[in-house]
């Protein structure tokens, strides 16, 4: 279908439609660990940082409790994650289980291969320059040299 001059100069819908092309790889990348890049995502926090809450961890994926409490589910039901006591009677502290730092980096290495797939068409600069600039609408803090160093392959 055609998209007229008003589409195509839409940042938000060029964004969007990115992210359609790009999620569907990173789906398609994740498959044989049966994670979805959501749930991929909750497990990366949660590595990321050890003992976080379920509500942190929903308001970090921009979901619901109760959302990232199924998420959390699903991870400790594959023995990816587990619950421990948390601050209070009322929270769980969530950690990665040692099957979850196995698993982890080949599903990282996965997902740098969609990655890669899908910014083929760009140089080295252009992905790096399309990271920043991602990450500044966001709102998102710059990446630090060591972070940048370990990004775009």
């Amino acid at each position: 279908m055609n998209q007229g001059t008003d589409l195509r100069g839409l940042i938000g819908y060029q964004i969007q439609r990115a992210h359609l092309v790009m999620g569907a790889d990173a789906r398609a990348a994740l498959a044989p660990f049966d994670l979805s890049p959501a749930k991929f995502t909750a497990l990366l926090l949660i590595r990321d940082n050890p003992g976080c809450d379920q509500t942190a961890l929903g308001r970090a994926l921009s979901v619901n409790r109760s959302s990232a409490m199924k998420l959390v589910n699903i991870l400790e039901e594959r023995g990816l994650v587990e619950r421990r006591a948390g601050r209070d009677l009322r929270t769980n502290a969530l950690f990665l289980l040692p099957e979850g730092e196995v698993q982890i980096g080949a599903m990282i290495e996965a997902v740098h291969q969609s990655d890669a797939r899908m910014t083929q068409g760009l140089s080295r600069q252009e992905a790096e320059q399309l990271l920043v600039l991602l990450r500044k609408i966001s709102g998102e803090e710059p990446m630090s040299d060591s972070e940048a160093d370990t990004g775009i392959a």
